[in-house]
C-alpha cells in the first residue's frame, strides 16, 4: 500500500468540511444528539497525535448519509499518519478510515440506502469501479480527506456498501481497508485457484485476511513469521506451513523446498524494502508479487531477474474499488468466513489500541468501539 503520509503530503489537500442543507433530508436524523465524539489530528509540533474532541453532528447533503457508528478498525496507515512528509497541514482532520454502523438518515438524492440500513465505509470515497487514478487518491479516509472515527458520520453515499450478512459490527470494520488489500493482492493476477500456492507475511490484518481467502479457495498457504505462537495461529486458520524467518534467515529458500521447487503463484508482500527480494525469489513460473506495505520502509528494490527468469511479474496494490469490496463480500458470505479480531477498545481507550498497533502484538485485526 502507498505510504499515506506520503500521500497526504503529496496532495497537500484541504479538508472539507460535510456541506449539508436540512431541506435535503429524506429521513428525520431526530435519534442523534446535537454533538459527536470523534479523534483528529492534533499538531505536536514535530509531528502529530490523536486527540478526543466533541463536534456538531451535521445533518446529510442530498447525496450522503448520517450513520451511528459502531465500530473502527485500525490500520498501520494510521500510525504513518502521525508522522507525515512536509507540505501538508492535517490539523483537525478526523482519523481512522474503516467503520460499521447503522444508517439513522439519508440525504433526498439517496436512492440505495434507507436508515437502518446496516453498512461499512470504504477506503476510498470516490472510486466505485474501474481502474484507479488522480482523482481517486484524493479521496482517501484518514489520509487525503476527513477519517470516521467519529460516533456520528456523515458520508457520501459511494463511500459506503452493506455489512456482509452474518458479521457483526466489529467484523464488518475490519474489511474496507485489509480485507479489501487482501482480496485485490490475491486476484492482481487472476483469480486463486485451487492448488494455487500463495505466501503471506505476517499475521497482520492484511496478511490474515489473505490466508483466510486463499485458503478458502483451496491455496495452499505458507506463511511467515517470528513467532512460532503466530504461525501455529495462522495454521488453525488454514496456512498449511509455516516459517519462522528469524531461525530460517533465508526463507525464500524454504518455500520452493516446501513446494517441491514449485515456488508461490502468489506473494502477498507487506514487508517492503527488507522482503521483496526474497519474495520475488519465491516466486513461481507466471507467479505475481503484490506489492501491498512497507513496514520495513518503501525504498527497497525487486530483483529484475526473478520476474524475468520466471515470466513473473509485480503489482503494486493500493486497497479496492466498490465493486471489488462488493465481490469480496460475496465471496466471504458464500464461504461463511469470520475476520479475526485480535481485542476491541472502548473509544476513550485509543491510546491503548494504538499502542497495540504499534507494537505488532497482535493477529488479525484490533478495534475502537465509538
Amino acid at each position: 500500500m502507498m505510504p499515506l503520509a506520503a500521500l497526504a503530503a503529496a496532495l497537500c489537500l484541504a479538508l472539507p468540511l460535510a456541506g449539508f442543507s436540512p431541506a435535503s433530508l429524506a429521513a428525520d436524523a431526530g435519534a442523534a444528539p446535537a454533538k459527536t465524539r470523534k479523534v483528529v489530528l492534533e499538531t505536536t509540533g514535530s509531528g502529530y497525535r490523536w486527540k478526543l474532541v466533541e463536534a456538531p453532528v451535521p445533518a446529510p447533503g442530498q447525496r450522503q448519509v448520517l450513520m451511528r457508528v459502531h465500530a473502527v478498525a485500525l490500520n498501520r496507515g494510521d500510525l504513518e499518519m502521525l508522522a507525515p512528509g512536509p507540505g501538508a497541514d492535517l490539523s483537525g482532520m478526523t482519523v481512522a478510515s474503516d467503520a460499521a454502523g447503522e444508517i439513522l438518515a439519508v440525504g433526498s438524492e439517496v436512492k440505495d440506502f434507507r436508515p437502518g440500513k446496516r453498512v461499512t465505509t470504504l477506503y476510498f470515497r470516490n472510486w466505485v469501479d474501474g481502474p484507479m487514478n488522480d482523482e481517486t487518491l484524493k479521496g482517501a479516509h484518514g489520509a487525503s480527506t476527513n477519517g470516521v472515527l467519529s460516533e456520528y458520520l456523515v458520508i457520501d453515499d459511494t463511500a459506503i456498501a452493506p455489512a456482509p450478512a452474518g458479521l457483526g459490527d466489529a467484523e464488518a470494520a475490519a474489511l474496507p481497508t485489509a480485507g479489501l488489500t487482501a482480496w485485490t493482492a490475491l486476484n492482481a493476477g487472476g483469480p486463486i485457484a485451487p492448488g494455487d500456492v500463495v505466501l503471506v507475511q505476517g499475521t497482520g490484518g492484511v496478511s490474515t485476511f489473505a490466508l483466510q481467502f486463499a485458503a478458502a479457495a483451496g491455496a495452499k498457504v505458507i506463511v511467515t513469521s517470528s513467532s512460532d505462537e503466530k504461525i501455529a495461529r495462522a495454521r488453525a486458520l488454514g496456512a498449511a506451513e509455516g516459517i519462522n524467518y528469524r531461525t530460517t534467515p533465508e526463507w525464500s529458500k524454504r518455500v520452493l523446498e516446501l513446494t517441491a521447487g514449485h515456488g508461490a503463484d502468489v506473494v502477498v508482500d507487506v514487508g517492503g524494502k527488507a522482503t521483496l527480494a526474497q519474495s520475488a525469489q519465491s516466486l513461481a513460473w507466471y507467479g505475481t508479487l503484490s506489492v501491498v506495505g512497507g513496514l520495513s520502509g518503501y525504498d527497497g528494490q525487486i530483483p529484475a531477474v526473478n520476474l524475468l527468469m520466471r515470466r513473473a511479474r509485480a503489482e503494486g496494490i493500493y486497497v479496492g474499488s466498490r465493486a471489488d469490496f462488493l465481490q469480496m463480500s460475496a465471496f466471504i458470505a458464500r464461504h461463511g468466513l469470520k475476520p479475526v479480531i485480535e481485542r476491541e477498545f472502548p473509544l476513550d481507550r485509543y491510546e491503548e489500541a494504538l499502542a497495540l498497533l504499534e507494537s505488532g502484538g497482535f493477529v488479525g485485526k484490533i478495534i475502537l468501539r465509538p
